[in-house]
C-alpha cells in the first residue's frame, strides 16, 4: 500500500511527464529561468543548482548565460547526505550519477554549505505556502538548515502545484516559490 506522499509523488511525476510530452520542458525551463533573471545579480556569487531530470526545470543554461557566478552541483553522498561540487564545464565536470541523474565528477572541488548565495532546490510538488514534497531521500531537509547566508528558493511549473501536501516534521518549508507565468 503506497503512503500519501507516494501516491502523490506518482500522480504529479505522470503529470509531469505528460505535460513535458504536449509542451517540451524546455520552453518552460526558458520561462522560469526567466523569472529567475533577476535574483542572478551580483550578490549571487555562488549558485547552487541541478542537474535536470527531462520532467524538470533545466537550469544548465544559466552556466552559459551568467558565467561570472560560481555553479555547484549536488553529489549524494551515504547517509541521505548531499554535498555541493563546483561545476565549469558540465560536459567535463558531470558523470551519471543515482538513477544516471548527473552528478558532479571526483575531480571536482568541494563547495562549503556557507559558501552558497542561491540555492535553488528541486522538487516534485510544492504548494503556494512553499510545502516541498521532493523525491523521497529527505537530502534537501538534511542540507538545507546548514546553509545559514543563502537565499533558498524552488522553480515549480504550474503542474507541481497542488493545494495540501502530507508533511512530517522533518519536512522543510521552501521560503520562496517562483511559478512559470
Amino acid at each position: 500500500m503506497l503512503t500519501q506522499k507516494q501516491q502523490l509523488r506518482r500522480e504529479v511525476l505522470q503529470r509531469l511527464k505528460a505535460a513535458a510530452i504536449a509542451d517540451p520542458a524546455q520552453l518552460r525551463s526558458d520561462r522560469l529561468r526567466a523569472e529567475l533573471e533577476p535574483l542572478l545579480g551580483n550578490s549571487a556569487k555562488c549558485v547552487a543548482i541541478y542537474a535536470p531530470l527531462p520532467h524538470e526545470v533545466n537550469l544548465l543554461p544559466l552556466l552559459q548565460d551568467f558565467p561570472q557566478h560560481r555553479y555547484v552541483f549536488p553529489l549524494c553522498l551515504p547517509g541521505n547526505q548531499l554535498e555541493f561540487r563546483e561545476v565549469k564545464e558540465p560536459a567535463r565536470d558531470m558523470r551519471p550519477g543515482a538513477m544516471n541523474i548527473p552528478e558532479p565528477a571526483p575531480h571536482t572541488p568541494a563547495v562549503g554549505a556557507h559558501e552558497i548565495d542561491l540555492l535553488i532546490v528541486p522538487g516534485v510538488a510544492f504548494t503556494r505556502a512553499g510545502q516541498r514534497l521532493g523525491y523521497g531521500g529527505g537530502y534537501y531537509d538534511r542540507f538545507i538548515p546548514r546553509c545559514t547566508n543563502a537565499r533558498i528558493l524552488a522553480l515549480a511549473f504550474e503542474s507541481q502545484l497542488v493545494d495540501t501536501l502530507p508533511t512530517e516534521a522533518h519536512d522543510l518549508r521552501i521560503p520562496e516559490l517562483i511559478l512559470a507565468r
